[in-house]
């Protein structure tokens, strides 16, 4: 015969391990309460798990073009408004142009061909973020030196060349402050503005004003839809503006005959209404990948409600049902610590 015996301390070890599964069941329930979701989604989906990775891997990218379109929309917005500037001032500056008298206030038209041509560049290098918007790709250095700062040559000093060049070549063979300016006919300065001079402008001496790319910026506005989101200072319309200005401000226009300054004057409101149209196309085009990346938020909101609905049905939890559970888990804890503390109290030596 055999016997075994019977001790209050293996009594109160008993029940450490069931002790020990009630934690672990409270542990999950407050994680599903807290959550929404299984705990351990792999066992309770089984082999349905691969569908719930990838629709939340989807959702992901959703999220990250979303917050990827709201750094496009700000680079968009910022760009129409620098353009509004931009078109805004040729417009008044070609519209006081158009109004001079026979007799106009030379210099104070000069002083506003400049005063126009440094907000030009000021407007080139609006910045958002650290990153500047009409620069095309290259968003990390200004977009404009300014007229006077190229190195090694500025644009002012293109134009002064371009000037002083010997007549064989197209220019006028002395610099633009020399008395001979009064001289200079009107059918010899239509030649220079439309010969040397446009070329400074549209030929490669146009690098020592601008450092943009002509490459725009090209953003994945959605899982399907690339678009471009910027443009830069080397297109006609920038390049226009910034001649008219320059005709006005550095070519000697105060020491001109009148009929010859007419030319210049002439030709300067010309360009800059060419400049006012081109403007307007980029800035439709500009509002055009605005309204496009807008449109493809909304898209992707309406794809993430249906994710995080199909997401749902698989992994969520009742909420009732895990609230019913963390209850009856507690009360089993706190019964199972009370029977152990009476388990405790337990002494053969109480009843000697």
């Amino acid at each position: 015969m055999r016997t075994t015996f019977v001790s209050t301390m293996s009594l109160w070890n008993s029940s450490k391990s069931t002790l020990d599964k009630l934690q672990s069941g409270l542990i999950k329930a407050n994680t599903e309460l807290t959550t929404g979701r299984h705990a351990d989604v792999g066992l309770a989906l089984g082999h349905k798990v691969g569908e719930s990775l990838s629709l939340r891997q989807q959702r992901a990218e959703i999220d990250t073009l979303t917050d990827s379109n709201g750094l496009v929309l700000q680079r968009l917005k910022t760009t129409t408004s620098a353009l509004d500037s931009v078109r805004e001032n040729a417009t008044k500056f070609r519209d006081a142009l158009v109004g001079l008298p026979m007799n106009p206030p030379v210099e104070t038209v000069k002083n506003q061909a400049g005063a126009y041509l440094s907000s030009l560049v000021g407007d080139l290098n609006t910045s958002i973020g650290g990153r500047f918007v009409f620069g095309g790709i290259n968003t990390t250095t200004a977009p404009t030196n300014g007229y006077a700062d190229g190195v090694p040559s500025s644009l002012k000093d293109l134009v002064a060349s371009a000037f002083a060049a010997p007549v064989g070549s197209g220019g006028f063979g002395f610099p633009q402050s020399d008395p001979l300016v009064a001289g200079i006919s009107p059918a010899d300065m239509e030649a220079f503005l439309d010969g040397p001079f446009r070329q400074v402008f549209e030929g490669p001496g146009w690098n020592a004003f601008s450092n943009a790319s002509d490459q725009n910026i090209q953003s994945l506005i959605s899982p399907t839809e690339k678009v471009e989101t910027s443009t830069n200072a080397n297109t006609a319309p920038m390049r226009q503006i910034a001649m008219a200005y320059t005709m006005i401000f550095d070519l000697g226009v105060e020491s001109l005959s009148a009929a010859t300054r007419d030319v210049v004057i002439t030709k300067a409101a010309q360009i800059l209404s060419l400049a006012i149209s081109g403007i307007i196309d980029v800035q439709a085009s500009v509002g055009t990948a605005q309204a496009k990346t807008e449109g493809a938020n909304e898209r992707m909101e309406l794809q993430k409600s249906i994710f995080e609905e199909r997401i749902g049905k698989l992994e969520a939890v009742d909420p009732a049902e895990a609230k019913v559970r963390v209850d009856q888990l507690s009360t089993q804890i706190q019964t199972s610590y009370s029977l152990t503390a009476q388990l405790k109290q337990l002494s053969l030596i109480n009843y000697l």
